[in-house]
């Protein structure tokens, strides 16, 4: 018979297939029997056991290879044992190939999907994963970035941190929470910490209260589309007060055709939508001009550079109307709050934002779904470690002539997962 197998050891003499399913049958070539291993007597034979595994998908159908396995005896001391076939892995009731080939898919599949084509249990292909996760999480750094991102991300039944190298775009890491008692030590323990030069994120205070400390290099940016979001919310508030005071009929209409319309920027308008913008101008000129304080807000951060953008925003605060748009002072109020680390905007060697990072919440939740409520671990080891999206934008640092390693391995030094090819991925349905 053909060796369809081609595993050391072993020939096949049987091949089935049944319910898409394909069973090969296999014996052992038998040598001269092993010595004792206690006594390093002879050994006879002594039967044998039947073992059946997993192997290797053929044909696009699961295998399983079935093999009567000899079993020796000791004819001094009586120990038995069965014949040793090092290309499987007993643990995992599979080939060592298999097993392989699930380590170098599994972080861009589903565990179902990898289940149904090699019919091993799905609880199986998340055992291989983790530990693939553990060998990850001890060989692969990645660099500490000069420009850091942090933001939050809501997966996997709460929010957590994720932090993002803004220079190249992608990943640094991801921790449980957003809390003081988890971003600290993390800062803490950051190796080369003292390279971080800028870091940008939004206003919430733990955020900055986390790595105040740790950082000593690190100047802070808030960034701009959270600030600029504030008056996005400060118009959608008029927009909602206008609403309420309509008709039914009238309601709907404006929630649907309106709402969309006020929070685009002016250069974006069709032309029909320019139309539209005009009604509203002479229908609820209230509206109309709440829209034009969101959009000189948003012009802000059309300065090139900050003696102008703090000119154009005292001159926009100087403009509010005493006793209306409440939101639009609360905004001013924050920006305040807020000054330095705002206009820090326009120190920055390049123009900070967590723009891609905000591509992320929705890049986990298509893997949340597709995992069928993957834990928090699996989610984070499918972002930092997914494979091709680190091949993209990731580039290897030598270490220093000097430096000795410590183990015997050698730890990989990668800038992180390309953050627009982690969303590509996920759009194409190749990051499970």
């Amino acid at each position: 018979m053909l060796d369809l197998l081609n595993l050391p050891g072993v020939r096949p003499v049987d091949l089935q297939s049944s319910q898409g399913v394909i069973t090969i049958t296999a014996e052992v070539i038998e040598a001269t029997p092993p010595a004792c291993p206690e006594c390093s007597k002879p050994l006879y034979r002594h039967g044998h056991r039947r073992i059946e595994f997993a192997d290797t998908p053929q044909q696009m159908q699961p295998v399983r290879l079935v093999i009567d396995r000899p079993r020796y005896r000791c004819e001094s001391c009586g120990k038995t044992m069965t014949l040793d076939l090092p290309f499987l892995d007993e643990r995992r009731r599979a080939t060592q190939r298999l097993v392989g080939a699930i380590r170098e898919r599994c972080l861009g599949m589903t565990f179902r999907g990898l289940a149904e084509q090699t019919g091993l249990a799905v609880n199986t292909i998340k055992n291989i994963a983790q530990d693939l996760i553990e060998e990850l999480e001890a060989t692969v750094r990645y660099e500490t970035p000069v420009i850091m991102g942090i933001d939050e991300l809501n997966l996997a039944g709460g929010y957590r941190c994720i932090i993002t190298n803004l220079a190249t775009n992608s990943v640094f890491d991801m921790l449980e929470e957003r809390t003081k008692a988890h971003m600290k030590p993390f800062f803490r323990d950051l190796p080369d910490r003292d390279r971080v030069e800028w870091v940008c994120t939004d206003m919430w205070r733990p955020f900055k209260e986390s790595y105040g400390a740790y950082l000593p290099n690190a100047r802070l940016v808030i960034d701009k589309f959270h600030v600029v979001r504030m008056a996005s919310d400060a118009l959608e508030d008029e927009r909602k007060k206008h609403q309420s005071a309509l008709e039914r009929n009238e309601r709907l209409k404006v929630k649907k055709s309106i709402r969309w319309l006020t929070l685009k920027r002016p250069s974006s308008l069709s032309p029909q939508e320019e139309e539209a913008l005009k009604l509203v101008r002479s229908g609820i000129p209230l509206l109309a001009e709440a829209y034009d304080f969101k959009e000189a807000f948003y012009g802000i951060y059309d300065e090139p550079d900050k003696a102008n953008a703090m000119r154009a925003f005292e001159a926009w605060e100087n403009s509010l109307p005493e006793g209306r748009f409440p939101k639009f002072h609360a905004l001013a109020r924050t920006v305040h709050n807020n000054y330095e680390d705002i206009f820090a905007y326009w120190d920055a060697p390049v123009r900070l934002t967590n723009a891609y990072t905000e591509g992320l919440n929705g890049l986990v939740k298509v893997a949340n779904r597709m995992g069928r409520g993957y834990s928090y671990e699996i989610i984070r080891a499918k972002t930092l470690y997914a494979k091709h999206a680190r091949k993209v934008g990731s580039l290897l640092r030598q270490p220093p002539v000097a430096e000795v390693p410590t183990s015997g391995v050698q730890n990989q030094v990668e800038y992180g997962p390309h953050i627009p090819t982690l969303v590509e991925l996920s759009d194409s349905g190749e990051l499970g």
